[in-house]
């Protein structure tokens, strides 16, 4: 792997800015830092979370034709539950994929880094000794946002690899735990770090927010219609 040094310090706010720590100001060289699975990250492949996407946007534009003359039926017995069995089937496939246990969880101290691998429901989670790890590689890259008449320029982690010193390699990706984080802890603890530009991994990490919130979006819109006329058309029923 092609790595390279970089002098990044823990008050460096342009790189640690969004850590997200409990135990961040209470550090110690004593300490051991567990840090759960994010479920909440967990995806599948590109291609199918595109689908589901599509799925649930078309489900959000088209569902106003269905109940276009009674909206009480269309809403109760053909939107919940398309919209329901899609979450179903897409939370169905990614316990296919990282398994049912969503209580591993990483570990890194002083002497030991405990890091989980997939799929979760065989609990792998592996124990290194700081002493064997050659060197942990994190993938970085840059990203720019507009706020108030200006562009700042923000960092961004995408992936972790750690290299043994018998040449074994783990990588540790950004739909797992927040690799800030890590990144922040093996600075701490005085780890073997370096670093790779470029986006890997992450690129997808960032269309697939995108995803997700284009297609979620448009079915909250749609569920605050549905209660809106089911207000509407209660409130008529009094009036």
């Amino acid at each position: 792997m092609q790595s390279e040094k970089l002098d990044i310090q823990l008050d460096d706010k342009f790189w640690f800015r969004l850590v997200n720590l409990p135990e961040k100001d209470a550090l110690t060289p004593t300490s051991k830092i567990t840090m759960p699975v994010v479920t909440k990250l967990f995806r599948l492949n590109l291609g199918i979370e595109f689908l589901f996407a599509i799925a649930l946007l078309a489900l959000a534009l088209y569902s106003h034709v269905w109940v276009e003359e009674d909206w009480i039926s269309g809403l109760f017995f053909i939107y919940i539950p398309l919209f329901l069995g899609l979450w179903f089937l897409r939370k169905v496939l990614i316990w296919q994929r990282y398994g049912f246990n969503y209580k591993a969880a990483f570990e890194v101290s002083k002497d030991e880094l405990a890091i989980v691998t997939e799929p979760l429901s065989k609990q792998q989670q592996l124990t290194m000794a700081k002493a064997d790890i050659n060197y942990i590689q994190f993938s970085y890259g840059y990203m720019r946002s507009n706020g108030q008449g200006y562009q700042s320029k923000q960092s961004h982690i995408s992936q972790a690899v750690v290299v043994l010193k018998n040449n074994e390699r783990y990588t540790i990706k950004p739909n797992t735990i927040a690799t800030l984080n890590l990144l922040y802890l093996c600075i701490y603890f005085d780890y073997p770090v370096s670093y790779k530009y470029g986006l890997t991994y992450g690129g997808g990490s960032i269309v697939f927010i995108l995803m997700r919130v284009m297609s979620m979006g448009g079915n909250f819109i749609m569920i605050g219609l549905y209660l809106y006329w089911i207000g509407a058309g209660y409130l008529k029923s009094i009036f």
